[in-house]
């Protein structure tokens, strides 16, 4: 295996190793990617889409 390769694979275990922390202590957390989505207007106008930070 390639140093790359097995940088990618550390890569993948470190994240999916701190995505399982964040599921188990119970944290929602909302994203969205997607510019032109509903979703990712309420996300990030918050104040004026009624979403509050905190």
């Amino acid at each position: 295996m390639s140093a790359y390769e097995l940088q990618i694979l550390n890569t993948e275990r470190f994240y999916d190793s701190q995505i399982r922390a964040i599921e188990e202590s119970g944290a929602e957390i909302l994203s969205s990617v997607v510019a032109d989505s509903r979703l990712h207007e309420i996300i990030h106008n918050p104040i004026t889409e009624g979403i509050d930070e905190g």
